[in-house]
Parts: C-alpha cells; sequence; structure tokens
C-alpha cells in the first residue's frame, strides 16, 4: 500500500540538501521497523517519492513523501491492482497495516531532531495520485529579520498591498539559457503582512535570536513542475518596489502547507488509516 506522510523539517537539518534527505528518510523507514518495498533490480531502493523538493536553507511544517509498503490494501482496484502486482503485493496473506498514529510513532522514535512525522495517510497506487504530480500551490510563512524591510508595520502593510494591487508584476529571470521578464501576478495567489509570527510557539523558532519584532509575510504561490514561484524571488521584487535593500540573509522562509487542485491540502486526499 502507498502512504503519504506529511513531515516537518525544521532547524539545522534544514541545510541537508534534497538527495541527501531523500537517503535519511529511506534509512528512516528501514529502522522504524515498518517493511517497505524496494525496486528490483542490481541497485533496489526503496519506492519514495516527494511532494516538492525544498531549497537548502528552507524549512517546512507541510511537506509530504509517498512511500510504498509492503501492508495490504483492501481499497486497490483495478489500475491499482495491476501496479501492486508488479511488486509481488496482491497477496491476501500480506499482514494487516498499521494505523496511522503507530506509523507516526515508529517513524518519530528514529528521526533526528528537526524532522517529525504528523500524518499518515493511504493514498491511490496509480500514477496520477502521486503527490509531485498533485501539487499546485504552497503556502509560505516568511519570518522577517529585525532591520529587513525597515519600515513601520503599516506603512510595510500598505506598501505590500500597493504592489500586489498592479496589473503585472514583473521580474527579471535568469536561467543557464536565456534571461527574460516575466510576470509573477498569475503565480502569486495571496500576499499579506502578518505583525506577530503565526509559527513564532512552534520549536524551534521561539528560540532564535533576530527576530524580536516577530513580524512575517504569508504568501501562498504556484509550486510543482509546470508552474513554480520562489518565495525568495517574491521578496527580492518587493523590496525593489519598496526601494528597499533585499538581503539573502534578513529573512526565513517555512513552507506551512502543500496544496493541489481546489486548495485541498495532500493529506486531504488520502484515506485515515485507523
Amino acid at each position: 500500500m502507498k502512504v503519504r506522510m506529511k513531515f516537518t523539517k525544521t532547524g539545522p537539518i534544514r541545510f541537508v540538501g534534497h538527495l541527501d534527505f531523500m537517503r535519511y528518510f529511506t534509512k528512516a523507514v528501514a529502522r522504524s521497523g515498518l517493511t517497505g518495498v524496494y525496486t528490483k533490480g542490481f541497485s533496489p531502493h526503496l519506492i519514495l517519492s516527494f511532494a516538492a523538493p525544498l531549497g537548502v536553507g528552507e524549512e517546512t511544517l507541510g511537506d509530504y513523501a509517498d512511500v510504498e509498503l509492503a501492508y495490504r490494501d483492501v481499497l486497490a482496484e483495478g489500475d491499482e491492482r495491476r501496479r501492486l502486482d508488479q511488486y509481488g503485493l496482491d497477496d491476501d496473506f500480506l499482514p494487516a497495516p498499521p494505523t496511522g498514529e503507530e506509523m507516526c510513532r515508529a517513524m518519530n522514535a528514529v528521526m533526528a531532531e528537526g524532522v517529525r512525522v504528523t500524518s499518515c495517510t493511504r493514498v491511490g497506487q496509480t500514477k496520477a495520485s502521486k503527490a509531485m504530480a498533485l501539487v499546485r500551490s504552497a503556502s509560505y510563512e516568511i519570518l522577517l529579520k529585525d532591520g529587513f524591510l525597515p519600515l513601520e508595520d503599516g506603512k510595510l502593510d500598505q506598501g505590500i498591498q500597493d504592489w500586489y494591487s498592479q496589473a503585472e508584476l514583473m521580474i527579471h529571470k535568469k536561467t543557464r539559457k536565456s534571461e527574460r521578464e516575466v510576470d509573477i501576478k498569475p503565480l502569486l495567489k495571496e500576499i499579506s503582512f502578518q505583525k506577530n509570527a503565526q509559527i513564532w510557539q512552534i520549536e524551534p523558532f521561539s528560540k532564535r535570536k533576530g527576530y524580536a519584532l516577530r513580524r512575517s509575510i504569508l504568501i501562498r504561490c504556484a509550486t510543482g513542475s509546470t508552474e513554480n514561484l520562489k518565495p525568495a524571488a517574491v521578496l527580492e521584487a518587493l523590496a525593489a518596489y519598496l526601494k528597499l535593500p533585499s538581503e539573502p540573509y534578513g529573512y526565513q522562509i517555512v513552507r506551512t502547507e502543500t496544496y493541489a487542485e481546489g486548495g485541498l491540502a495532500l493529506s486531504e486526499l488520502g484515506s485515515d488509516l485507523s
């Protein structure tokens, strides 16, 4: 059965790159006692995929990993059942799956500091049901370090509203092959100023120095393989509009949730394991 695990990644482990984090997550599944399903061939690996990889240094409270586990999937049918046959998992003698809470406890018992699995749900077996194929947007809370965007709260709030109210929000996008002007207005779904950071009470945010003012900017933007907007690009464009310097270390990006079409969190697309 395929299980969608929602997890956090905060603190020093945010500096671990995506590929290394995938290897870490694979080892955590093995240590947890959960029975993973591996590919066949000379170099077998756990059947594992992530919804939307984070940039190095970014944190998350709402990311997802799809993991194939060797437990009985009584809900599989049609194409899902045929996919299970490929891995020899269409077997009534497979053990019944643990509950979602039991899976969370098993994973968290072996996780490093800053990584916690907060929910586990059963999801479909087809390729169309993969988390990475479903992602359309993500929400972020961007903590502003003291001195970054040094305006009074009211002026900063008004400046954000004035900037977002423009018909176009042009940025200069540079890639390895080209440079061009891009309008990010269609990709930026929401943006607002928050005087008291919503996530401040969550460890380890409350112990960080340099964020005494507890200001943050909340955004929801396009995320995924078809359309993608980086929060850092939003801040750079906003700072340029306000005629203020954009310091690369003046803020901390925290992803708070990942959404599918229609604004549904990816965890809402699964079935409870109870």
